[in-house]
């Protein structure tokens, strides 16, 4: 990323990653403005670095992982009641963003495969989110998350087995055509 002193870039990169960390924060904190304030103090952060920005290996991961300690910064600092542990954490959102596959989901497919990924299990469900809507390759959640490759693939494949029954082919689901 090349932002150097452009402002008018650096309010993009902000804008094109703000709500994928800001969901990613509200994993962890479980509050919207403790989130917004957690999102904004890495990037704060991440403007007061900009000059040394290119020595940054992978700015994805980089923004995941600042954002996760500060949340467990801010959880240490502020004695949370609860401590932070990945097998907590809860994406309540998985947003699918529009493009030219989604044009070809009917509605109520659209709407069965959300409730499916809502109803995965925490962890399943944050590595699912961060890989498919958030484009994270697995080694990067991998990093992000502080866990094994193997374990960010696992519960992959447990997502997309769970999803794949759900979305099996059944005499009512014949009726949930895909349009062309």
């Amino acid at each position: 990323m090349q932002v150097d002193n452009d402002e008018t870039a650096f309010r993009e990169f902000y804008r094109e990653n703000v709500f994928k960390l800001f969901q990613f924060a509200f994993a962890f904190v479980r509050d919207k403005e403790l989130s917004e304030e957690i999102v904004n103090d890495v990037f704060l952060k991440l403007w007061h670095k900009r000059g040394r920005i290119d020595e940054i290996k992978n700015i994805n991961v980089y923004l995941y992982v600042s954002v996760k300690n500060t949340a467990f910064n801010y959880v240490r600092k502020k004695d949370f009641k609860k401590s932070i542990n990945i097998d907590d954490l809860s994406a309540d959102h998985f947003y699918m963003s529009p493009d030219q596959e989604e044009a070809l989901i009917t509605d109520e497919l659209k709407k069965l495969i959300e409730q499916s990924i809502n109803q995965l299990p925490p962890k399943c469900k944050i590595i699912f989110k961060m890989v498919k809507e958030d484009g994270l390759s697995a080694d990067e959640v991998a990093d992000i998350l502080g866990i094994s490759y193997k374990t960010v693939t696992t519960q992959l494949s447990i997502a997309l087995k769970k999803l794949a029954l759900v979305l099996k082919p059944s005499p009512e689901r014949n009726k949930l055509r895909v349009k062309f």
